[in-house]
């Protein structure tokens, strides 16, 4: 017998109420697209008591000190061979973290879930598209929100310099 690891394949979910059926849902596409393959979620302390009475096999836990680079390193060595990304709502927006993790995870199969929504298969390209979609949006509105406040700031210290500056009497 060979002490190698088993292979696995992946959960990555918020575990949110009333994502249980995606969830479920997402274990059964798992255990369809990687016959044998230990079923493991990646996820919270809060999430490990639903995670684990839902019929995951294990838990590797992200939070309580531990970083996402300890994360990313034990399901890697995992070696898995599916992950199903379960996302809140119909859509696919947003679970930016969620993806990347998929992506720095490495499985060649990539399901994505949402609640009653088909299961759907994703290449590791068409994710890695949407990562950097996503980030680029998270960055824009990031700047336009330093972009907005920095204009606040101006037009706040203008109507003070206007009125007599810092020194000017209070009404």
């Amino acid at each position: 017998m060979s002490d190698s690891p088993r292979t696995a394949a992946l959960l990555l979910t918020f575990a949110r109420r009333g994502e249980e059926e995606a969830i479920r849902q997402a274990l059964a596409a798992l255990r369809e697209a990687a016959p044998g393959a230990d079923i493991v979620a990646i996820g919270t302390p809060v999430s490990t008591p639903v995670l684990m009475n839902l019929g995951v096999d294990d838990i590797i836990i992200y939070g309580d000190g531990r970083g996402a680079r300890s994360v990313v390193r034990e399901a890697r060595g995992r070696r898995p061979a599916a992950a199903a990304v379960v996302y809140w709502g119909p859509g696919f927006s947003a679970h930016l973290k969620l993806e990347l993790l998929v992506l720095l995870c490495g499985p060649p199969r990539v399901l994505r879930l949402a609640p009653e929504a088909p299961v759907s298969a994703i290449g590791r390209p068409r994710l890695a598209l949407s990562v950097i979609g996503k980030t680029l949006a998270a960055g824009a509105l990031a700047l336009a929100g330093a972009a907005l406040c920095g204009t606040a700031l101006i037009c706040l210290r203008l109507r003070q310099i206007l009125a007599g500056g810092h020194r000017a009497p209070r009404a």
